[in-house]
């Protein structure tokens, strides 16, 4: 994808780790709370007979959402990353799951698509890179209120994994482009632009990096890249 603007977001990490660390635990106790009143809702549908699958996949979403907090709360504190071997294509399974009834409703095609020699095992957090592919493609959906496409490719690049989330959404212009990923700095009238600066930091834990490439009107490229074998101190 030929772009008109781009930014490498891999190396200004510090001040979007200083702003999630002061807030992670804060943001996590919040949360909590309507957390545990959405379980009790679940909990009581699920006794009364009405397990369907989306009930189920709501429950297991809290309980992901319960195991990030957690993490979230232990960064503040600079905690190491849970490492283990995990297939990326796992990975993408479940979020495209999750956010599957989603797609639907938006009138959005997606496709996916691994080049990897064997099957694309890394190692990760994988419940943080969950998430961030999670918030990645969450993201493009939202930026495609019309419908569109989006593209999900997992690749391997000799000692890295790169994942690419395309989509054919609005794009952004350079200005705007330039202050994504900066704490606070959102285009959503919901948001609170924490969520790519959330990514960055944990792709930076991983010693990985960000990058986003944009044209207005046409789409966006964000490219997370790790390497395959994260060293820890």
């Amino acid at each position: 994808m030929e772009s008109e603007s781009s930014i490498d977001k891999s190396g200004q990490t510090s001040e979007s780790e200083y702003g999630i660390s002061v807030l992670a635990s804060t943001f996590a106790h919040e949360i909590r709370n309507p957390l545990q009143s959405i379980r009790l809702q679940i909990d009581a549908g699920l006794r009364g007979n009405n397990s369907t699958e989306t009930l189920h996949n709501i429950s297991r979403g809290v309980d992901r959402i319960e195991r990030l907090l957690e993490k979230i709360q232990g960064y503040s504190q600079r905690y190491k990353l849970d490492v283990e071997p995990v297939n990326l294509k796992d990975v993408l399974n479940a979020v495209v799951g999750s956010v599957r009834y989603w797609l639907n409703a938006s009138g959005i095609s997606i496709t996916e698509h691994i080049q990897w020699e064997g099957q694309p095992i890394v190692e990760c957090d994988r419940e943080l890179t969950e998430q961030v592919l999670l918030n990645l493609v969450s993201n493009a959906i939202q930026s495609m209120e019309r419908g569109g496409s989006l593209r999900v490719n997992i690749l391997e690049c000799q000692s890295e994994a790169q994942i690419e989330v395309r989509d054919s959404g609005c794009g952004m212009d350079k200005d705007t482009l330039a202050k994504v990923g900066t704490p606070f700095f959102t285009t959503k009238a919901s948001g609170n632009g924490l969520g790519l600066a959330f990514c960055r930091s944990i792709a930076a834990l991983h010693g990985g990096s960000l990058t986003l490439e944009s044209v207005q009107g046409q789409g966006t490229i964000v490219t997370l890249k790790v390497p395959k074998q994260v060293l820890q101190a």
